[in-house]
């Protein structure tokens, strides 16, 4: 079972690392704890998606009133983070340019040079569409 969290009705301080059993918040206030009914893991969804403690109350209030509708935007939440999560892991995995940073990106044969003719010709090198730079893959 995991830990509810608790708010102090005094100053509004979130609580939970306070024991189940204590009534009285640990900060200077002294105010009394209530019960949100929000695990840790629930605010850790939450907060993700929005650090507004009155978007945390809201949410609070919700579940009290329609645990259903509740569980649907939870749902909906995690949902958001997974997305996010991969549209950022796809994100990391592009080839960028060293220079500018670019995704513009092309690979190609390196060509014939003046200076060294065929020679090393047949290497693949990446080319910024963006700024020109050239470098091995």
């Amino acid at each position: 079972m995991q830990k509810v969290l608790k708010i102090c009705k005094k100053c509004g301080i979130y609580a939970g690392s306070c024991s189940p059993d204590s009534k009285i918040h640990g900060g200077e206030c002294g105010g009394e704890l209530i019960d949100t009914g929000i695990s840790h893991d629930e605010l850790m969804i939450i907060r993700k998606i929005s650090s507004d403690n009155s978007f945390l109350d809201a949410m609070i209030e919700l579940k009290q009133k329609d645990i259903i509708e509740y569980g649907l935007k939870l749902s909906q939440f995690k949902s958001q983070i997974e997305q996010k999560r991969q549209v950022n892991q796809q994100e990391k995995n592009h080839v960028r340019c060293p220079r500018c940073g670019s995704t513009n990106i092309t690979a190609g044969q390196r060509g014939y040079s003046m200076l060294t003719g065929f020679i090393g010709s047949g290497k693949t090198v990446n080319r910024c569409a963006n700024c020109g730079h050239k470098w091995k893959p």
